[in-house]
C-alpha cells in the first residue's frame, strides 16, 4: 500500500451521501486520478491518501484509495484556490491572490486568530474582515464536526443533518451523550449511537447506554410495529436483548428514574403498560378530542330521506338501505365511521352527504391522509380535496398541531384506516366544538405505518357510531377485481384462470422467475394491453428484500424504463426516474406555479413523484410530485428518497394505479398475511397481475395473522367518558 500526498486540483464527481469522489491531485512531479470515499473536500486543499494504483477498463490508470485525511493547503496556490472557492464570501480569485501573497503560509493562522489584519488590504474594512473570520470559522467547524461523524460511520448526509440541529456544538454535544442522537436525529438507531459511546468508553452497563435503550425500545416498537405502549415485562425483555445484559433490575431502575423524569408514563390498562410521554399526550388527547365532539354535537333535526330522494333522481341510483343509513348517520351525528370494502358505494355516500351539507347550508372539508388519496377523492367528487397535512398548513408556520381551529361545520376523511395516533390528533384538536368529523374507510385494509391502531379502536367503542357497508355495488359482469378482493377478505382462492377479465394469475416459481416477469410485464406488456405509461403500472411487494423484492426490482425495473445514459445522475438516481418520499419532513420547502404560484413546506411520507431534474454542479435533485409540488433535495435531504417503480404494499396505502402488479413469494407468515394480499389488490382501478405460484398465494388467503398492536386509545376513551385518570404520578 502507497501513501500519497496532494493539492486538489479538480473535484469530477463527489456523491455527497456516501462520500465516494473522483478527484484530479497534483501530488508535485504529475497529476493522478484518485477514487474513493473522501471527507468533505473543496479544490485547493490538500490531502493524504493510502492505497494503490489500478487500471480501470475504462478510464486507464487511476489510485484506488483506501483512507484518505484532509489537510489544510501546503502551498501558496492551493491556499488561494481554497479562499476563492466560494465558501467564504467576499472572497474572490483576486482578493484570495492578493491575501496569499501578503500573508503567505500565515494565513490560516490570520483568518483564525487575527482577522483585522486582513483590513490592511485595500478593499476589506474591518467589518467585512469579521465576517470573513466568522464564515471561515464556521466552515471550519462544519467540516470537523463532519469529519468527527464520518469516523464512526455516519453518512455524510446524515452528518449535514446532524450539524443543522446541533450547530457549532455538535461535537461537544455527541462527545457528551451520543444517544441524543436517538432522539433528535431521524434515521440515528442504537447502533450508531452505541458505537460512538463504546469508542468514548461508556459502559455496557453504564446508566446512559441503559436509559437510551429503554427510550429506542419504546421508539422502535412504534415505528417499526405500530405500537402506542408495551407492557412493561415485554419492553424489560425488549432492552435486554438491545443492550445484551442480564440483570433485570438495571432497567427496572431506569424505567423508574424515565417516569419520574417524564420522559415515560406507567399506565394501568388490562395489564400494565409503558409509554413514551408524548405518545401518552397524543393518544390522550385524541380521546378527550372525540368524547367533547360527540358531546358537543348539534343534532340535525331533519328528515333527510328527501334529500337523500333527489340526489337519487340526479345521479339516477337507488340507495340500499345500509347506504342510506350510512348517510343519515354521517348526516346527524357529531362523529361517527363508515367502514367497508372495494365496492359497497362509499364514495357515492360521501357524494350525497355533501349534496346535503350543500342544501342545508353546513360547510365542509374533504381530507385524505396522503396525496394521491386527496386527488381521488376531488376526482370523485367534484369538489376540493387536500391532504390533512395540507389542511393544516399554517401560512408562515408550516404543519402545526396548534392554530386556530378550522373553519368548517364539518371534516369528511377518506382512507382513514391510514391515519395514525399523531395525524389524528393533528386533526382533531383543530376542531371546534359541534364540528361533524365523518370518517370513511376499510377496517380490512393494513393498519396504518405509523403508531396507533385508530380506525380499530374507535369502531370497539360504543359510543362512536359507526356502520359497516357489506352489500357489493361496483362490479361490472366482466370484473374479478372487487369480487377476488372480498373472496381474500373472507378467506376464500380468488379465481385465478380467467382470462378474459381484469385480474391476471402468471405462474412463476423461483425468486428470478418472478422478478424477470414482474419486469417485462412493467416495461413491455402491460403497457401496450393498457396503451398507458409505465408510470401508471405500480409494482406492490410484501417485502424489500429477495430477488422479487422491492430493492432488487426497482433497480431491474430501473435500467429496463430509464436506462443510463448521457443525462446527468446523483446518488443512483437518474432523470426521469420515479421516486417516492418516505419520511416526514416538516421542512422540506416546495413551490407550485400550476394554476397560479403557491410555495410551502412539509412533504410526507408515500409522497411520490418523478425526477425532473438533476443539477450535478451543486448536488441537486428536484422532484414533480403527482400533485404539481417541485421539491429540490440537496445532500441532507436526498436520503428521504426511494426509487419507486416497486414499492411495498404498506406503502401504498391509499394510493390508486391504473394496474398493479404483485410479486407473490414464500415468505415469512407474519408478512405474507391476508390482508396484506387483500390491501395490494384493492389499489388497482383497472388490472390486477398476480406472479408466483397457486400454492404462495393460498398460504396467504390462509394466512389470517394480524399483529397484535399494543395501543391505548379505546382506554382513553372510556376514561374520557368517566372524566377520570388511569395514569400514576401524573
Amino acid at each position: 500500500m502507497q501513501e500519497l500526498t496532494g493539492d486538489i486540483e479538480e473535484i469530477r464527481f463527489r456523491n455527497e451521501e456516501n462520500g465516494f469522489s473522483i478527484l484530479v491531485l497534483d501530488i508535485g512531479d504529475e497529476y493522478i486520478t484518485a477514487t474513493g470515499v473522501f471527507p468533505p473536500i473543496n479544490e485547493g486543499e490538500s490531502v493524504r491518501i493510502s492505497g494503490d494504483y489500478i487500471i480501470h477498463p475504462k478510464f486507464g490508470r487511476q489510485f484506488k484509495v483506501v483512507k484518505a485525511e484532509k489537510r489544510p493547503p501546503q502551498t501558496l496556490d492551493g491556499i488561494a484556490r481554497f479562499l476563492s472557492s466560494g465558501l467564504i464570501k467576499g472572497i474572490g480569485p483576486k482578493t484570495a491572490y492578493i491575501i496569499v501573497q501578503k500573508f503567505g503560509k500565515e494565513t490560516f493562522d490570520i483568518l483564525e486568530n487575527d482577522p483585522e489584519r486582513l483590513a490592511s488590504i485595500k478593499g476589506i474594512s474591518i467589518k467585512k474582515a469579521m465576517q470573513i473570520q466568522h464564515d471561515y470559522l464556521i466552515n471550519k467547524n462544519l467540516q470537523d464536526a463532519v469529519i468527527f461523524m464520518q469516523s464512526y460511520g455516519i453518512t455524510t448526509g446524515r452528518a449535514l443533518k446532524i450539524y443543522a440541529e446541533y450547530g457549532p456544538d455538535t461535537v461537544k454535544i455527541i462527545s457528551a451523550n451520543p444517544y441524543r442522537l436517538i432522539e433528535d436525529i431521524s434515521g440515528i438507531g442504537f447502533t450508531t449511537a452505541d458505537k460512538i459511546a463504546a469508542n468514548m468508553g461508556i459502559p455496557k452497563d453504564g446508566e446512559f447506554r441503559i436509559r437510551a435503550g429503554i427510550i429506542y425500545t419504546m421508539m422502535d416498537a412504534g415505528e417499526r410495529n405500530g405500537n402506542t405502549y408495551l407492557p412493561r415485562e415485554m419492553l424489560v425483555s425488549e432492552a435486554l436483548k438491545l443492550l445484551d445484559i442480564a440483570d433485570e433490575t438495571l432497567i427496572d431502575e431506569q424505567i423508574d428514574k424515565l417516569v419520574i423524569e417524564r420522559k415515560l408514563k406507567c399506565v394501568e390498562f388490562d395489564e400494565t403498560g409503558v409509554m413514551l410521554t408524548k405518545t401518552y399526550h397524543t393518544e390522550r388527547s385524541v380521546a378527550v378530542g372525540l368524547v367533547k365532539l360527540i358531546d358537543s354535537q348539534n343534532r340535525l333535526e331533519r328528515d333527510v330521506d328527501e334529500d337523500i330522494d333527489e340526489f337519487e333522481r340526479l345521479a339516477g341510483i337507488n340507495f340500499h338501505s345500509s347506504q342510506r343509513d350510512a348517510i343519515k348517520l354521517a348526516v346527524t351525528n357529531g362523529v361517527c365511521v363508515i367502514t367497508g370494502g372495494p365496492g359497497t358505494g362509499k364514495t357515492t355516500i360521501i357524494k350525497c352527504i355533501i349534496h346535503i351539507f350543500d342544501r342545508i347550508g353546513i360547510t365542509y372539508m374533504l381530507m385524505a391522509p396522503t396525496g394521491r388519496a386527496a386527488k381521488r377523492m376531488a376526482d370523485s367528487s367534484g369538489r376540493e380535496s387536500s391532504t390533512i397535512h395540507r389542511a393544516l398548513m399554517l401560512e408562515g408556520e408550516g404543519f402545526s398541531q396548534s392554530g386556530a381551529p378550522l373553519a368548517t361545520g364539518a371534516v369528511i376523511v377518506d382512507e382513514v384506516s391510514m391515519m395514525d395516533i399523531f395525524l389524528s390528533d393533528a386533526l382533531i384538536s383543530r376542531l371546534s366544538p359541534g364540528t361533524r368529523l365523518i370518517l370513511v374507510g376499510d377496517k380490512d385494509q393494513l393498519p396504518s405505518v405509523g403508531a396507533g391502531n385508530v380506525l380499530k379502536d374507535i369502531l370497539s367503542m360504543p359510543i362512536i357510531p359507526h356502520i359497516q357497508l357489506e352489500m357489493i355495488f361496483r362490479q361490472g359482469k366482466e370484473s374479478l377485481i372487487v369480487a377476488n378482493a372480498h373472496a381474500i377478505n373472507s378467506g376464500k382462492m380468488p379465481v385465478l384462470d380467467d382470462k378474459n377479465s381484469d385480474f391476471f394469475f402468471l405462474k412463476a416459481t423461483s425468486h428470478h422467475d418472478i422478478a424477470m416477469t414482474v419486469t417485462e410485464l412493467v416495461s413491455e406488456r402491460l403497457p401496450k394491453f393498457l396503451k398507458c405509461d409505465p408510470e401508471r403500472i405500480q409494482v406492490l411487494c410484501p417485502m424489500k428484500n429477495g430477488e422479487a423484492g422491492v430493492n432488487n426490482l426497482n433497480v431491474l425495473l430501473q435500467n429496463k424504463l430509464n436506462p443510463l445514459g448521457m443525462r446527468p445522475t446523483l446518488n443512483g438516481y437518474r432523470e426521469g426516474d420515479k421516486v417516492m418520499h418516505i419520511t416526514n419532513d416538516y421542512k422540506l420547502q416546495w413551490e407550485r406555479t400550476a394554476d397560479g404560484y403557491e410555495r410551502g413546506e412539509g412533504v410526507f411520507n408515500g409522497d411520490m413523484g418523478i425526477v425532473e431534474r438533476i443539477d450535478p454542479s451543486d448536488g441537486t435533485l428536484t422532484v414533480l410530485t403527482d400533485d404539481a409540488r417541485r421539491i429540490v433535495y440537496g445532500a441532507s435531504t436526498i436520503e428521504e428518497l426511494m426509487l419507486a417503480y416497486a414499492v411495498t404494499v404498506h406503502k401504498s396505502q391509499g394510493s390508486e394505479f391504473d394496474a398493479v402488479v404483485l410479486p407473490v413469494t414464500i415468505g415469512s407468515p407474519i408478512i405474507f398475511t391476508r390482508n396484506l394480499l387483500y390491501t395490494a389488490i384493492t389499489r388497482a382501478k383497472k388490472l390486477v397481475v398476480i406472479v408466483g405460484d397457486t400454492f404462495s398465494v393460498k398460504r396467504m388467503v390462509d394466512n389470517d395473522y394480524i399483529a397484535k398492536r399494543y395501543s391505548g386509545l379505546k382506554y382513553f376513551i372510556e376514561d374520557a367518558q368517566r372524566g377520570m385518570t388511569l395514569l400514576f404520578g401524573e
